[in-house]
């Protein structure tokens, strides 16, 4: 029992960390990375700006078996709009007692779902603002949490080889046990190198989480484009995390399908398929 709260406290991240989990493909693929001037909504709102309008469905086989989806739904007039619906879950988790044996006591269920609605514009096409607000509810076990949160992030077309990047994440409350507890921030800055002579862009990031042990992470990822193929790899860097992922992209007409993986010492690759229409 205590090895399944633990071990699902870290990978589903019950509360706080469910927000940093890669909703899609490309999340996955690049180590949830590129805070300046990227497609990443999810680790900087204003990255809104830079997606063409479509409608995406990802399938997630994450760790030790917990799954889930996601839905995205991008569309513009005169400012962008994005909507997501983010899930993960798992079934008939075995509860047995202290002392092992070979039939369970129990079974308990774990579920997570998130609510988000994006929003952002340019100005003077140089400067690329984002806002993201977002709903969750969390239950494991018989505990159960909601959450309230809002991600901001800016960027900035310094050239067309170098861009900058800022983000504040997780600026809400979490209210579990009729207690509101503040979310503990993540902030992080990067840095966009587009490499046109070899289709490759290039993402460095320097992110603060304030709930983790060793809170400063560095991420590297890196986009090379062939035609309607694109490969992608990233690496997160933490002192106590060192995990590399992959995946490419490939796009014909209007249809685009995207796979990513991670790869993780102790709790294995979660890989996420994801199927885009560009409408």
């Amino acid at each position: 029992m205590v090895y399944f709260l633990v071990l699902f406290s870290l990978i589903f991240s019950f509360g706080v960390q469910s927000f940093s989990l890669p909703h899609n493909a490309l999340e996955l693929s690049n180590s949830n990375s590129g805070i300046a001037n990227s497609n990443n909504i999810h680790i900087n709102a204003s990255g809104i700006n830079n997606v063409k309008n479509s409608i995406s469905f990802s399938s997630l086989a994450w760790y030790q078996g917990v799954k889930g989806s996601n839905i995205d739904y991008k569309w513009s007039g005169k400012y962008h709009h994005y909507i997501n619906i983010f899930n993960l879950q798992a079934n008939d988790i075995e509860l047995r007692d202290i002392v092992p044996n070979d039939n369970p006591i129990g079974l308990f269920d774990i579920h997570h779902i998130s609510l988000s609605y994006g929003f952002g514009t340019s100005i003077n096409n140089k400067i690329k603002i984002g806002a993201k607000a977002n709903f969750s509810y969390n239950q494991l076990y018989v505990d159960e949490s909601y959450g309230y949160h809002v991600n901001l992030g800016m960027s900035y077309l310094y050239t067309q080889f170098l861009s900058f990047g800022l983000m504040a994440q997780q600026i809400g409350f979490d209210q579990h046990n009729n207690a509101n507890n503040a979310y503990p921030m993540l902030l992080g800055g990067g840095a966009s190198f587009n490499i046109a002579k070899l289709n490759t862009q290039i993402n460095t990031d320097i992110i603060f989480q304030e709930e983790l042990e060793s809170p400063f992470s560095l991420k590297i990822n890196s986009v090379s484009r062939f035609s309607a193929f694109s490969f992608i790899t990233g690496y997160h860097l933490n002192k106590d995390k060192k995990e590399f992922s992959c995946g490419f992209s490939f796009k014909y007409r209007k249809l685009q399908f995207e796979y990513g993986i991670g790869f993780h010492k102790s709790l294995g690759s979660p890989t996420i398929i994801s199927f885009k229409y560009h409408i």
